[in-house]
């Protein structure tokens, strides 16, 4: 698929992602902990295209986020864009070997876009509440987000690589 015509298909894309993620995804929520199908995704793609289209595809789809969430316009975006920094860490073959990569580089991405979008949270709003909400949101989504990366993994195995031209 040519860049150009991908950057058609992934906007609309990543946008029903993101209304996918305010609507349906509340329902999946287990002890109030909820999934983050975006930073599935773009941790995902990272790990299969590089950081680069990681960090367009995660400022993309920050960008929707936030449209839907009624947070901090940007703040999603550069959250997204941490994960997509930390995940391009793991991008070549070798997470294709181990399956313990995606999910190790998932937990990193997640433990990334919190600190990122609780910093900004803080940033605006005094009397923050730092360790509760480390304790009650980002670190169990850490651990939902990895088994659901882990029971992703096969299926992502599964995608031919594509080349990069240097």
């Amino acid at each position: 698929m040519s860049r150009g015509l991908l950057i058609y298909v992934m906007v609309p894309a990543l946008g029903i992602l993101a209304v996918l993620q305010s609507v349906v995804v509340p329902r999946l929520a287990i002890l109030h902990v909820r999934p983050n199908p975006m930073l599935l995704f773009v941790v995902g793609w990272t790990l299969f295209h590089g950081r680069r289209e990681g960090l367009l595809w995660g400022f993309v789809g920050g960008l929707w986020l936030d449209v839907f969430s009624g947070g901090p316009m940007g703040a999603s975006s550069l959250a997204l864009m941490a994960a997509a920094m930390v995940a391009g860490l793991g991008h070549r073959t070798l997470y294709r070997t181990n399956l313990l990569v995606p999910v190790f580089v998932t937990a990193l991405g997640t433990l990334s876009y919190a600190a990122v979008y609780l910093t900004i949270l803080a940033m605006l709003e005094t009397n923050f509440p730092w360790r509760a909400m480390l304790e009650r949101l980002a670190v169990p989504e850490v651990i939902y987000n990895g088994v659901l990366m882990l029971l992703l993994t096969p299926l992502l195995n599964r995608i031919p690589e594509r080349r990069e031209v240097v």
